[in-house]
C-alpha cells in the first residue's frame, strides 16, 4: 500500500529518521519505513531515490559504495535539519492534542485492515471500501461546513 504516495516533505522526514539511527543502502530504507508503519505503508523504489538524490544534492545525506551498493549515510548537516523537522512535528502534535486523536484512531482502522488483509475481498472488501468512502464524504461535509 502506498498511502497514495507520502508527501515528499514526509518522505524526507522518514528516510532521514532511518539514516539517523544507520547508514543504509535503498532497500533497507524502505524495509525499515515498512515496518515503522506495520506494514500498511511502504514506499516505493520510485518515490525514494528522487528525494535521497535531493537530499544528496542538498548536502544533508552522503553516499559510500559498498560491495557494488550505493550506501546512504546522514551528514552533520542532515542531522540538525532532521532534529528541526523533528521538532516542528513534535510541536504541532503538542499543541493539536485532537488531530493526534483522529489520527490515531485512522492508523487504528489501518492497523485492522492490514491484519485482515488476507480476507479482505471481495464483498467484504466491497462493503469496507463504502464505508470508509462514505466515511471521508462525511468528514469532508463536516469541515466545509466549519469554513
Amino acid at each position: 500500500m502506498n498511502l497514495e504516495r507520502l508527501k515528499k516533505g514526509k518522505l524526507k522526514f522518514l528516510i532521514l529518521e532511518c539514516l539517523n539511527e544507520k547508514p543504509m543502502h535503498t532497500y533497507e530504507i524502505i524495509k525499515t519505513i515498512e515496518k515503522k508503519f506495520g506494514g500498511i505503508y511502504k514506499p516505493s523504489p520510485g518515490s525514494v531515490y528522487p528525494v535521497l538524490k535531493n537530499l544528496v544534492n542538498q548536502k544533508l545525506v552522503g553516499v559510500d559504495e559498498r560491495d557494488s551498493k550505493k550506501v546512504y549515510y546522514i551528514t552533520e548537516e542532515g542531522r540538525a535539519e532532521y532534529s528541526r523537522m523533528k521538532e516542528k512535528i513534535t510541536s504541532f502534535f503538542a499543541t493539536h492534542n485532537e488531530y493526534r486523536k483522529l489520527v490515531s484512531k485512522l492508523m487504528d482502522v489501518g492497523l485492522l485492515l492490514y491484519s485482515y488483509k488476507d480476507e479482505l475481498r471481495g464483498e467484504k472488501y466491497e462493503k469496507a471500501s463504502q464505508i470508509i468512502d462514505k466515511c471521508r464524504e462525511e468528514i469532508e461535509s463536516i469541515l466545509r461546513e466549519m469554513t
